[in-house]
């Protein structure tokens, strides 16, 4: 009876090792993708029959852990892996990874830095190191901002996935200042430039007298995770030093995402 079990439950590896491996296959498969896939599309791209994927698939989107695009028949990766992540994120706590690569920043630039998410539609200012100069502008930490008005939700926004940033900019576009963005097509076209260059600007759209520049932080995976950049009085950052900053924000940027898992060929530490 002892072998006959042992038996059957070496069986039973062989038979559940391929269904495995093609739940995993199909995971990082859509992982990789941003504007998802049909179920033809992955049964061809993973040589797996279209009966099988369309089992995982149901499954999987029963349980969350994957949301089918409208009417398109595609699919993504859905929101139960990132609850899972959360969890697992811990390991890789965003704010301690930030912390010393904010102390450079600042140390660097002399300025306000901020580290942002997106959290259910707003944007949140995650952690700061506040600019030792005498005249400074103080946001409280834990502050829930609208994202379309500033340089670090810009950031967010335009590296989300569509669907994401098209929830999120449902809403009419709230106007803060004169130099606030309004328009939808405008913003797209804002975003549009923001993923070319990968940095955004933000002169005096949140706030009158007040200047940002950020850029996008990523975790393993290739997720957008975090915004980080400067945040300063206007008649101290001008456009020209802003500009000077750029690359320094944008290096601060790639080793955050690096110390989060992330890392893309041709980027320089």
């Amino acid at each position: 009876m002892k072998s006959s079990c042992v038996l059957n439950m070496d069986s039973d590896k062989k038979a559940a090792a391929p269904a495995a491996g093609r739940l995993l296959d199909l995971v990082e498969l859509l992982a990789a993708e941003h504007d998802g896939l049909s179920i033809h599309e992955i049964a061809r791209r993973l040589d797996i029959p279209v009966n099988a994927v369309y089992r995982i698939v149901q499954e999987m989107e029963s349980r969350g852990y994957l949301d089918r695009l409208g009417d398109r028949g595609s699919y993504q990766l859905g929101s139960r892996f990132y609850q899972i992540g959360q969890r697992v994120g811990g390991r890789l706590d965003l704010r301690r990874q930030a912390l010393p690569v904010m102390h450079e920043l600042r140390e660097s630039c002399g300025e306000t830095i901020h580290l942002c998410i997106l959290q259910r539609g707003w944007l949140v200012l995650l952690d700061q190191l506040e600019t030792e100069q005498p005249i400074r502008i103080h946001v409280e930490t834990g502050s829930l901002m609208v994202p379309h008005a500033s340089a670090f939700g810009k950031c967010l926004l335009a590296f989300a996935r569509d669907d994401i940033r098209e929830d999120l900019l449902r809403e009419p576009l709230v106007r803060l200042t004169g130099q606030t963005i309004v328009s939808r097509d405008i913003l797209a076209h804002e975003l549009e430039i923001v993923r070319q260059r990968g940095w955004a600007p933000d002169d005096q759209e949140y706030m009158d007298g007040v200047r940002c520049l950020g850029a996008p932080v990523y975790q393993a995976g290739g997720c957008c995770t975090a915004a980080l950049g400067i945040m300063g009085p206007a008649y101290r950052l001008s456009s020209a030093w802003l500009e000077a900053q750029v690359p320094l924000v944008c290096r601060a940027a790639v080793r955050l995402s690096a110390a989060m898992g992330y890392s893309r060929p041709g980027e320089v530490l």
